[in-house]
């Protein structure tokens, strides 16, 4: 009974859509501690209710403020909530302004935290990531073709991709955030894989059936589109459901993959071809005979 006077008794949480609703249940009570005497509890021995003033005796006590410090410096934190569908990034873009303009003291600095604070701490490490996992695709690609330009070329497939991503997230309105860099590091290995298909392609044509290398690009552009658009089309249609659900976790995620492979696949397809045709259009063809 004093927790619902005081702070509240949670009961339960509801969800709607995304976020968590808190259901406490409060009683109606006054700011001063004298009528906190009023209220009414019920001893463990007795079990019947009885006001609180004729078990205890109620006076206010006063104690040190707790003088907060973060990194060895006072802190005063201000916390605020954002309203549903409103991103926080968005609203700190719109106020940062006005917040950069203010005179502070001498001695007195600000910091953003929250959501701002995390995004930094954690992009770092996935930096980092996606940088060791784009050595480790290159060295497999030079393992497995024997040649740096051929394995560059097949890894400039990652930067068509970008292009669709962004196109994607701006026409969304999601803003560049953790989920989007997590399906920007998918987005990487789906477009190499790509890129596999058809360089593997134009040179089987080239080496084993003796076309020119012009010939050899076109023709695989041709062949190897359907498995490419098929592979493409499955992963891009599967993520609709993350766009569809307007999330602001999940979103971000589902539209850089559907909108960065499509662009990816019609890019792949195009400029791929011409690329390995101007690098290795001066290579004598070896013919293999019958």
């Amino acid at each position: 009974s004093m927790l619902t006077t005081t702070e509240g008794l949670p009961l339960t949480t509801i969800w709607e859509g995304d976020y968590p609703v808190d259901v406490v249940l409060y009683t109606p009570s006054s700011d001063e501690v004298s009528d906190l005497g009023n209220q009414y509890i019920t001893p463990p021995l007795t079990m019947q209710p009885v006001p609180l003033r004729t078990i205890a005796t109620l006076n206010p006590d006063y104690q040190e403020s707790t003088i907060v410090r973060r990194n060895g410096k006072r802190t005063i934190t201000l916390s605020t909530d954002v309203a549903r569908g409103v991103v926080p990034s968005t609203l700190l873009n719109a106020v940062q302004p006005s917040l950069d303009k203010l005179e502070l003291p001498a001695g007195v600095s600000m910091e953003y935290g929250g959501d701002t604070e995390g995004a930094v701490e954690t992009f770092t490490p996935m930096v980092y990531s996606l940088v060791i996992s784009i050595l480790i695709i290159f060295f497999i690609l030079l393992f497995q073709f024997h040649k740096v330009n051929k394995t560059i070329i097949i890894m400039s497939g990652m930067l068509l991709a970008f292009p669709g991503a962004a196109l994607g997230l701006w026409i969304a309105g999601y803003p560049f955030g953790l989920t989007a860099f997590i399906g920007i590091m998918g987005l990487c290995g789906m477009v190499v894989r790509n890129g596999i298909i058809l360089v593997d392609y134009i040179e089987e044509l080239s080496n084993e059936q003796g076309m020119s290398m012009r010939d050899a690009a076109i023709a695989a552009g041709k062949r190897r589109m359907r498995p490419i658009f098929l592979t493409s089309a499955a992963a891009a249609v599967g993520v609709i459901p993350m766009i569809l659900s307007k999330s602001l976790l999940w979103g971000p995620l589902g539209t850089v993959i559907c909108f960065g492979l499509s662009v990816a696949m019609v890019l792949t397809l195009v400029i791929m071809p011409v690329l390995y045709a101007m690098v290795f259009s001066d290579v004598k063809q070896s013919v293999i005979p019958e």
